[in-house]
């Protein structure tokens, strides 16, 4: 095992080439490899992790903290995608064409979706769902899942089960201690530190795991990138005290 130091959202894809191994990219993506996808169309975040009952002041502040990080990963989806080479809709496109859908998230997923190639020239539609959220005095962690099927033949050319977690160091008391990155951001998004710590977790969940996707049509090829180890289907990403990034298998 690996542990790969980046700057966090700069240096990710130097990640991509560490960590557990997996299987070559040409053999995980074969059908993505095959279709070369140009255009995704990103799903509004199904977000179906528990709310805690409103009891109490701080009840509606961590509901409201997870309503924001829900929102953040989806607007943050999207940029992976587009760097990596793909042509993506845009956050508010797309939420605009999910309200002019009649079928239900389960028919997308499971029903001939063709018509979004033939009338809107759509090649992928990307689903995450937000299933949990848990934390302790210095920890955040996130469980997701992210599925990709093509418009041309429906089939699912990409399926990751992740589980995010940001660990901060901690003072004398105990108190966590932000990091530089968390702070600004923080501060240039007017949000707590809590909601800062949900919003980079998945903004930087986001981008790798879509960035072990192949490149894109728009991106420069390169034949090395299909032997790559790929990630596994069910991973961890630890996200440690001093900003670096580590994967490890389901099991650890």
């Amino acid at each position: 095992m690996k542990r790969t130091h980046i700057i966090l959202l700069i240096a990710l894809p130097l990640a991509l080439l560490a960590g557990c191994k997996g299987e070559k990219r040409i053999t995980k993506y074969t059908e993505l490899y095959s279709e070369r996808p140009s255009t995704v169309y990103v799903v509004p975040v199904n977000d179906v992790s528990p709310r805690r009952a409103v009891r109490e002041t701080a009840d509606s502040v961590y509901n409201a903290s997870l309503n924001v990080a829900a929102r953040q990963l989806y607007l943050t989806a999207s940029d992976p995608l587009t760097s990596h080479g793909y042509y993506t809709m845009g956050p508010l496109a797309s939420a605009q064409l999910a309200a002019t859908e009649t079928r239900s998230g389960k028919q997308l997923r499971n029903e001939n979706i063709n018509d979004l190639y033939t009338d809107l020239g759509i090649d992928a539609v990307l689903f995450i769902d937000l299933l949990s959220w848990s934390n302790t005095s210095n920890t955040w962690s996130v469980e997701a899942e992210y599925v990709m099927r093509s418009t041309h033949t429906g089939v699912e050319v990409l399926h990751v089960h992740v589980n995010a977690t940001k660990i901060l160091h901690t003072d004398f008391k105990g108190n966590p201690k932000p990091l530089r990155e968390d702070l600004e951001f923080a501060e240039k998004y007017g949000c707590d530190l809590e909601t800062a710590q949900r919003c980079r977790l998945v903004e930087i969940m986001n981008q790798y795991v879509l960035r072990d996707i192949p490149s894109g049509k728009r991106a420069r090829q390169r034949d090395v990138e299909q032997y790559v180890n790929s990630h596994p289907e069910y991973f961890k990403l630890r996200i440690h005290r001093d900003g670096s990034v580590e994967m490890l298998n389901d099991q650890q």
